[in-house]
């Protein structure tokens, strides 16, 4: 036998609908707040009394009838919004309110407040006042009893109940009295809370037909600041007038689109709406982008960062849905996309704004917790995309083209930076892309910014085609007449260029050869000049050392020819000469004159270099004669040589000096830095060099390494042992004497340095290194 039941439901299901679905006292008033909206209240009073521990909520609404409480508030899930005709529904749309929510439940968030609910209303067209008490602890005690069995009281009141700060309803309205509050409501809590009412109401201060407000009754009749009084932001200037945005409306197939800058309108655009999901819908969005400036204008007029403020709120049908936008939602996935570009994207911290929805009931539909967005379908995947290419992504284009290149703009609170070549070619480089889609109409663009610039240098290839673009696209004569006309002035400027370098490049060319010429009669000028006042006193010094060095030659011959003397004479082999060692003595003597022979050539050799070098410094080079050594700069001595002494010396090498920008201070002898580089430039000579590079360098703390190189034919190991190079008497040449490199060696070692020979053994490359002055 088959029968008929029914659903039971346990007294419970209050907890279940109630404090477990809204679980913030917060989202409980709002939800509170959007029933006086769909009420078409003018007003909201919200009063908190904590030492009654209760909480007032009156509205100017329709207000209900008695019956209205009995077949509608008190019916379960019943929701007036949800059955509302199609026809009938957009006729709701007006300034005055919109059905807010669809599920017929935010009643329970009374539940959520307190523990008791009285509630007074007095229904238009009539005269009395409608009364209900409810006391939710009554449906706590037996999960067995059934909820339809609770009972509530319902009946008239005489009078509405007294409220300190808003006046009752006069016509019609309600009072919520919400009894044993669950919360501890002070001044600090109500602050939070008009915070997150200026979020959820109305973020942006564009909506002022309804006014909604909040009391605290502490026994005082003075107003406490930002506590008592209408809720509201005072945003909406600072960012229409100092942020760039974008904004853009969705509704029959069309998508407008309108670009700001600071205030400026930069561009607007007309496309298809390719959003099959959204053709009963009207999207409406504002999205900010927020630079340094403007983070700092609005933390200072809000008390707060804007990241802690929220990001993009999403509105449906007026009213919030809840957490779309709050500090650490990513509803909309830009902060793990601005994870793989920091410098290409923006961010949930970068941007500010709000997306309005209107759409018939249950088209988008809310997660039934109150507080985790919408449901997951085609609608809201179709809804967040629009949001963010239409929106976010076209917006982040121009701040990313445009703002981000301009290192200064983000401390500019003005569009005075859109005033320069360079921000309009980046503005144009927008526009431009945007016109040579063919599903974008541009319907406006700003002429001041999209124009050619007066100086051609600035009119680049890409500008002129961007432009081109542009122009046809709106037909813009007035822009191709200016882009012809840019044209013409580039090619005449090109020309005029051209021939401007050319002359420029002759002249250049001129000057170079009159300085050579100038540089050649000077380095004559200083090489012959000395000579016209060579006096006597410079004479007297000249024979002087001279007269010196003649000595040392005579000293050293004399010496050699008493060797020599030496040597024959010990040479005659004695009659009672019989043993063989005394054969070894005798020639161990002869080589020992031989070499003191040989030591007095070397120094004879020397002495007269240095002779011909004194010589030779007397018509040219100005050094003090007086003594054999003077105190400056080495490596400048260096170049001088080399500049002046070494100019056309027929049959040598081309020789050039590098002092790498160096200097070594200390005292030297120039007439043997002189023989020194003689010597050296010498054999390279016999080794057949065409070149011969000085090149100082650094070395150590204080001393230099000069590296001596030639192009010449290097050293033949087969005939000459590199190890003896730097003996007296060893030479590689076949007219060579063995001294030249001796005497380098013995100038440098009185000096403190060493030559050496570097490289692989088959080059004569050699490096010279010289100590500074305090080694």
């Amino acid at each position: 036998m088959t029968t008929s039941e029914t659903f039971r439901v346990s007294s419970y299901l209050k907890d279940i609908i109630g404090r477990d679905l809204v679980t913030n006292e917060f989202v409980a008033i709002f939800e509170l707040v959007k029933n006086s909206f769909d009420a078409g209240a003018t007003r909201v009073d919200i009063e908190f009394d904590p030492e009654e521990r209760t909480i007032a909520i009156v509205d100017d609404g329709h207000g209900m009838s008695q019956s209205d409480i009995r077949d509608k508030w008190l019916f379960v899930a019943y929701s007036e919004k949800a059955l509302a005709e199609p026809d009938t529904y957009r006729d709701k749309i007006r300034p005055s309110g919109q059905f807010a929510g669809s599920k017929g439940i935010g009643r329970f968030a009374c539940d959520t407040l307190g523990t008791g609910l009285e509630l007074y209303s007095l229904a238009e067209g009539k005269n009395s006042i409608s009364k209900l008490e409810i006391d939710w602890t009554r449906f706590e005690q037996d999960s067995t009893e059934e909820f339809q069995d609770v009972d509530v009281a319902l009946g008239a009141a005489t009078s509405f109940p007294i409220i300190y700060n808003a006046k009752p309803p006069s016509l019609h309205g309600t009072v919520l009295i919400i009894k044993d509050t669950r919360q501890d409501w002070d001044a600090e809590n109500i602050k939070k809370l008009r915070r997150d009412l200026a979020k959820l109401i109305d973020p942006f201060g564009t909506t002022t037909d309804v006014a909604v407000s909040t009391w605290l009754v502490d026994g005082t009749t003075d107003a406490i600041e930002d506590v008592d009084g209408r809720v509201g932001n005072e945003i909406a200037e600072l960012l229409r007038e100092k942020t760039s945005r974008i904004e853009v409306a969705i509704e029959n197939g069309i998508i407008n689109t309108t670009l700001f800058d600071r205030g400026r309108k930069i561009y607007a655009i007309r496309e298809a709406s390719h959003y099959e999901e959204l053709k009963d819908s009207r999207i409406e969005g504002q999205i900010y982008f927020l630079n340094r400036s403007a983070k700092h204008t609005f933390t200072a007029r809000m008390g707060v960062r804007p990241i802690e403020f929220g990001s993009v709120f999403l509105f449906l049908n007026r009213f919030r849905i809840f957490p779309i936008g709050e500090e650490f939602d990513d509803t909309l996935g830009l902060n793990r996309r601005k994870q793989q570009g920091q410098s290409r994207y923006l961010g949930t911290r970068d941007i500010i704004g709000r997306v309005d929805v209107t759409a018939r009931p249950k088209i988008f539909r809310e997660v039934s917790s109150r507080d985790a967005g919408l449901i997951e379908d085609a609608r809201s995947r179709a809804l967040f995309d629009a949001i963010r290419r239409h929106m976010i992504f076209r917006l982040e284009r121009y701040v990313v083209g445009v703002n981000w290149k301009d290192s200064r703009d983000q401390d500019r609170d003005t569009a005075e930076g859109l005033e320069t070549d360079r921000a309009r070619a980046r503005v144009l480089a927008i526009v431009g892309s945007l016109a040579r889609s063919k599903d974008i109409e541009i319907l406006y663009y700003d002429t001041d910014i999209v124009r050619v610039s007066d100086d051609p240098d600035q009119i680049t290839e890409d500008t002129l085609k961007a432009m081109s673009e542009v122009a046809e696209s709106r037909g813009d004569t007035s822009l191709l007449n200016q882009i012809e006309d840019a044209r013409r002035r580039i090619e005449e400027l090109k020309t005029s260029r051209a021939e401007a370098q050319d002359a420029a490049r002759r002249a250049i060319e001129e000057r170079h050869r009159a300085d050579a010429r100038i540089e050649r009669l000077e380095q004559q000028a200083a090489f012959l000049g000395s000579s016209r006042d060579v006096d006597v006193e410079r004479v007297q010094l000249l024979m002087h050392q001279a007269t010196i060095h003649l000595g040392h030659i005579r000293s050293a011959i004399a010496n050699a020819a008493h060797e020599i003397r030496n040597v024959l004479s010990t040479a005659k082999m004695p009659d009672d000469l019989e043993e063989i060692d005394d054969v070894k003595d005798l020639l161990a003597s002869i080589r020992q004159s031989a070499r003191r022979v040989s030591s007095s050539i070397a120094g004879a050799s020397l002495s007269g270099e240095r002779l011909g070098t004194v010589l030779s410094f007397a018509p040219n080079i100005r050094v003090d004669l007086q003594t054999d050594k003077v105190r400056g700069d080495l490596l400048q001595f260096f170049s001088e040589y080399f500049q002046v002494r070494l100019v056309g010396v027929p049959d040598m090498p081309n020789a050039s000096f590098d002092a790498s920008g160096l200097s070594l201070q200390r005292e030297f002898s120039p007439v043997d830095i002189a023989v020194l580089i003689d010597n050296l430039l010498d054999n390279a000579r016999k080794a057949k060099a065409s070149k011969v590079e000085f090149s100082a360098a650094r070395k150590g703390k204080n001393s230099v390494a000069i590296k001596v190189v030639d192009d010449g034919l290097g050293i033949d190991e087969r005939k000459v042992d590199p190890s003896k190079l730097f003996e007296p008497g060893y030479t590689g040449s076949a007219n060579g004497t063995g001294l030249g490199l001796y005497s380098a060696r013995q100038i440098l070692q009185g000096m403190g340095g060493t030559i050496e020979l570097v490289g692989d053994g088959s080059r004569a490359d050699f490096e010279i290194v010289v100590p500074g002055e305090d080694l």
